[in-house]
C-alpha cells in the first residue's frame, strides 16, 4: 500500500526526529495512566470501606451530611431501628484512629497509622474473613485487620499487636492477638483494624477514660433488609421513625465524604488538559513536517498523487507515532505498577487503561487538521516554483 509505504520511509529517513516525537507520546502515556490510576487509587480510599460493608443502608446521624467522624449514634436508638418494618439486622460501627507500633513485643522500624473499627461480631458491619476466623467473641481481645495492614506489615495469624491510643492526657497501649484477615477497608485511606464494639469503647481515643457512660455511643449502623422493601423507601420510613437519624446508600456516604467530588474532579481536569496537551504537541509537530516538505507534496501532487493519499499518508504516521509511544508509555506504567510499594494509593485498572490508551488514539485524527488544511491548500505548481 502506497500510503504506508511512504509514511514509514519517511520515518526511518528522520528516525532521530520521530524518535523524539516518540519518546514525548511516552511521556504523555505514562502521565495519563498514572494520573488515572492515581484518580482511582484514591476514589479507593475514601470509598472502600462502604463498598465493602455489605449492608444495604448505613444510619447516620442528622444533619452531619453523612460525614463519618461528625456522626454519633446512640445504643438506645438501635431497637427503635430494629422495629422499622424490612430491618432484618442491625450492626453498630464505632470508628476511631490508633497506631500500631509493635507486634509480638518487637517494635516496628516505623508505626502505622490505623482506622480503629468497632463492630459487633457477626452483625452488619463485621468484615468477612478470606483466611483465619471472623470475629466472634465481643470479650476477647481479638482483631481482624485487613489486606493493607497485612501486606503492608506482613503479618502472620496469630501476631499479637499493640495498639497505641490517648486516653485523657496519657498514651495507652493494649495489645490485641490477629485471628483472621479481611479484604481491604481503607477509611479516608488509611487501612483498618476491626474489634468487637465493646472493646473498642474501652481503648478508643477519649477524653474521659475509665469514667461511667450512660449509653454506648457510636458513629453509624449498618442495616441489612429484607425482601419486602427498598432501600430508598425503608431510609424514608427510618427517619419517619427515628429521632435524630439519616439513612442513606453506601454509594451516597461515600460520594458524600469530604473532597470526595472535588477530588474525582480534579482528577478529570487534569486528564483532560493532558489530552488537549497531545492534540496540541502532536498537531504541531507535523504541521511543521507538512510545512518543511510543502515541495515533496507538490511533486507528488504534480504527477498525479491525490490530496487524499497525501492526507492517508500524514494519518498513518500520527496513529503509527502514536501507537509507538503508547505501547512504550504502557510498558512503563507496568513496570511502575510492579515495583511501586502498596502504600503508594494507585490502583492501575485494565478498563480504565483501555480507555485512556483508546482516548490517546482518538486525539491522534484531531491534531492531523491543522496539517490537513495546509495540505489542501498546496498548489503543485506554486510548491514548485513553477507558477507566480
Amino acid at each position: 500500500m502506497l500510503p504506508f509505504y511512504l509514511a514509514t520511509k519517511e520515518m526511518v529517513r528522520n528516525k532521530r526526529r520521530f524518535a523524539t516525537i516518540f519518546g514525548i507520546v511516552a511521556l504523555i502515556t505514562l502521565l495519563v495512566l498514572f494520573t488515572s490510576a492515581l484518580g482511582d487509587g484514591l476514589a479507593q480510599g475514601a470509598s472502600e470501606y462502604f463498598e465493602r460493608i455489605g449492608a444495604d443502608l448505613i444510619v447516620f446521624q442528622a444533619d452531619v451530611d453523612f460525614q463519618l467522624p461528625a456522626s454519633r449514634i446512640g445504643r438506645s436508638q438501635l431497637n427503635d431501628i430494629r422495629r422499622v418494618p424490612g430491618v432484618v439486622a442491625v450492626g453498630p460501627i464505632g470508628v476511631s484512629t490508633a497506631t500500631l507500633i509493635a507486634a509480638d513485643g518487637q517494635p516496628f522500624a516505623s508505626s502505622l497509622d490505623i482506622s480503629l473499627i468497632g463492630v459487633e461480631p457477626q452483625a452488619p458491619g463485621a468484615p468477612p474473613v478470606f483466611a483465619g476466623a471472623p470475629l466472634l467473641d465481643s470479650r476477647t481481645a481479638e482483631v481482624v485487620i485487613d489486606r493493607h495492614v497485612r501486606d503492608q506489615l506482613h503479618l502472620p495469624l496469630g501476631t499479637t499487636l499493640t495498639v497505641k491510643v490517648v486516653q485523657g492526657t496519657k498514651e495507652k497501649l493494649f495489645d490485641l492477638r490477629v485471628v483472621g484477615f479481611a479484604e481491604g477497608h481503607k477509611i479516608n485511606y488509611i487501612p483498618s483494624v476491626f474489634v468487637s464494639l465493646e472493646r473498642w469503647n474501652r481503648i478508643r481515643p477519649q477524653e474521659n477514660p475509665g469514667g461511667v457512660v450512660e449509653d454506648l455511643v457510636f458513629n453509624i449502623a449498618a442495616i441489612e433488609l429484607d425482601d419486602t422493601t427498598t432501600p430508598p423507601v425503608a431510609a424514608s420510613l427510618l427517619a419517619d421513625s427515628v429521632a435524630r437519624i439519616e439513612a442513606t446508600d453506601p454509594v451516597t456516604a461515600y460520594t458524600s465524604t469530604q473532597g470526595y467530588q472535588d477530588m474525582q474532579a480534579t482528577i478529570g481536569m487534569q486528564q483532560g488538559f493532558v489530552l488537549l496537551i497531545v492534540v496540541l504537541i502532536v498537531g504541531s509537530f507535523f504541521q511543521i513536517q507538512t510545512l518543511q516538505k510543502i515541495a515533496q507534496i507538490g511533486m507528488l501532487e504534480a504527477i498525479g498523487a491525490s490530496s487524499g493519499l497525501v492526507i492517508l499518508t500524514l494519518l498513518i504516521q500520527i496513529m503509527l507515532t502514536l501507537a509507538v509511544g503508547l505501547v512504550v508509555g504502557a510498558a512503563a506504567v507496568w513496570l511502575m505498577a510492579v515495583m511501586l510499594p502498596p502504600s503508594i494509593p494507585v490502583v492501575f485498572s485494565g478498563t480504565k487503561i483501555t480507555i485512556s490508551l483508546l482516548a490517546l488514539l482518538a486525539a491522534g485524527p484531531l491534531a492531523a487538521l491543522v496539517a490537513v488544511r495546509t495540505i489542501l491548500k498546496i498548489e503543485p505548481l506554486q510548491a514548485l516554483g513553477l507558477s507566480n
